[in-house]
């Protein structure tokens, strides 16, 4: 154990079977259920943080918490060079209306943030780095779903990840063993859902949608997201890219809808009429929310995954029964 770190040494001695994996974002949503997934699979886990809070999250879901910022050098790079790294870049918060300026200052941070990731475990021993996006680099599709390889026609919010993903590819052409996924709609008991559909549902306030009848989006519950993350990390080809979504669409009023009926619990809605979209919440999140976005699974269910929450009304009876514990 010369030269490693004492976070890293202390996890050997508590646990020296498994393989050693990093996650950045480790305290966020999804970073969270995925601390989880590994944990619970034997995995050593070391989870960046930036703050006493998150690294508290990180230990109770079972990983070794690692103070530091990924837009900033620091020591927390000495811990990176693991078997497996799990890229989870948070977005920074810019308030409930987003401009084009925000999203230009995401994208300048975003390639930061992945520089100082990946030149700290490049030349090591990594054999696999899941690098985590949004399916919304890919911009409106329409009501079919369209696979990995179809051209980016990328919207206002989906171009601040333009540059980062460019980047990537030069990573991948330099011998980074990098897969990418690409998210949709992931829900669950935390995030975006607790914020706009749990708590307004269960609190008898009203839950805001966008526009009639609303577009057509790909689901994943979170804990799906996290255990196809791992499976790529098994089974994922280095350079590839895959979606992680359910099979089958959903309407986005229906997140609400079907939770409320399946808590029984009464829906009261504040609809934003798509004209008046743009002022409420600005011109990128307005174009964001209106356009279909659906995405076929089929190169993901290729590699032998199976989910757990296939549709969204499993995932939300799974989500009720969280809540009651």
């Amino acid at each position: 154990m010369a030269g490693s770190s004492p976070a890293r040494q202390t996890a050997h001695m508590a646990l020296d079977a498994g393989t050693t994996t990093f996650v950045t974002g480790a305290a966020g949503f999804i970073g969270m259920e995925l601390v989880r997934v590994l944990s619970a699979r034997g995995h050593q886990v070391f989870g960046l943080t930036g703050s006493v809070e998150g690294a508290e999250r990180v230990r109770r879901a079972g990983g070794v918490p690692v103070q530091g910022d990924l837009l900033q050098s620091g020591k927390w790079q000495d811990e990176a060079p693991a078997d497996w790294v799990f890229h989870l870049a948070p977005h920074p918060v810019c308030g409930p209306r987003l401009t084009r300026r925000h999203t230009e200052s995401i994208a300048r941070a975003r390639v930061l943030m992945d520089s100082q990731l990946l030149e700290a475990v490049e030349g090591g021993a990594t054999r696999r780095i899941i690098y985590l996006s949004d399916t919304s680099y890919y911009g409106p599709t329409g009501r079919r779903g369209i696979t990995e390889d179809e051209p980016v026609t990328a919207s206002a919010w989906g171009r601040c990840l333009t540059p980062a993903l460019d980047r990537v590819d030069g990573y991948v052409l330099a011998g980074l063993p990098i897969v990418t996924a690409f998210t949709g709609w992931v829900y669950g008991t935390g995030s975006w859902f607790r914020d706009r559909v749990i708590k307004p549902v269960m609190g008898g306030r009203r839950v805001l949608q966008v526009g009639r009848p609303g577009p057509w989006v790909s689901p994943i519950h979170v804990h799906d997201c996290a255990r196809a993350l791992v499976h790529l990390a098994e089974h994922g080809a280095a350079g590839s890219r895959y979606f992680l979504v359910n099979r089958d669409p959903i309407r986005m009023h229906e997140f609400a809808e079907t939770f409320a009926r399946l808590a029984d619990r009464p829906l009261r809605v504040l609809r934003v009429p798509a004209a008046a979209t743009r002022l409420v919440l600005g011109p990128v999140l307005a174009d964001y929310l209106q356009a279909d976005a659906v995405f076929s699974n089929i190169r993901l269910r290729g590699l032998g995954f199976h989910f757990r929450y296939p549709t969204l009304e499993q995932g939300l009876q799974e989500v009720l029964g969280a809540l009651d514990e």
